[in-house]
């Protein structure tokens, strides 16, 4: 603008100069002067008009560049952030599968060692009912003793040299059968016996 402001100017002080001196001439230089001041000027802004439609052509497409190049960049950023939001969510589910797969280890052992402490008590009561099963037998099944000294039948202090003995006690065998039909197993000795049945 201010060019343009300035080469009319130069153009209208260049006419002007040039009418005393052809003003003889007939007016010709006056208008000669004019002409060319006026042409000059329209030939500037011209120029200056199709400087500024290339300059505004390159501003657009600068712009229309830095659009393209932020486009591209927010695209690279969206797919990164997509990318890592994705491996995150992964690395999340692997976690909690995990977690989940380890609870599962835990709760399948706790149970194990609860199944196996209620085995062993299992059989610890068994036992000792096994137990007392046989010391209530004990006590009421009199066992021959190994001790000589007692007053039981010891088989190998027996006098055999006599032939002629008698036994003092007689008694049926269907009697014996009759008082001793009932079998009783100790299992601390790992034996059946047969005991009376009243007992």
């Amino acid at each position: 603008m201010f060019k343009f402001l300035a080469v009319s100017l130069l153009s209208a002080a260049l006419a002007i100069a040039a009418i005393p001196q052809q003003a003889n001439a007939g007016g010709r230089g006056v208008a000669l002067g004019v002409g060319l001041g006026l042409g000059a000027a329209m030939l500037m802004h011209s120029a200056k008009k199709k400087r500024r439609a290339s300059h505004r052509r390159a501003n657009a497409r600068r712009r229309a560049a830095h659009r393209r190049a932020a486009a591209r960049r927010s695209a690279i950023a969206r797919k990164k952030k997509a990318a890592y939001a994705a491996r995150k969510a992964a690395i999340a589910k692997k976690k909690k599968q995990a977690r989940i797969a380890a609870a599962a280890a835990k709760r399948r052992q706790l149970a194990a060692k609860k199944a196996a402490l209620a085995k062993q008590q299992q059989l610890a009561r068994q036992a000792a009912a096994e137990q007392q099963e046989a010391q209530t037998l004990a006590s009421v099944i009199e066992l021959p003793s190994k001790n000589p000294g007692s007053d039981n039948l010891n088989v190998a202090q027996a006098d055999f040299e006599e032939d002629n003995y008698e036994i003092d006690t007689y008694t049926p065998v269907e009697e014996t059968a009759q008082k001793l039909d009932c079998k009783r197993y100790i299992p601390s000795a790992g034996l059946t016996i047969s005991v009376p049945c009243s007992q």
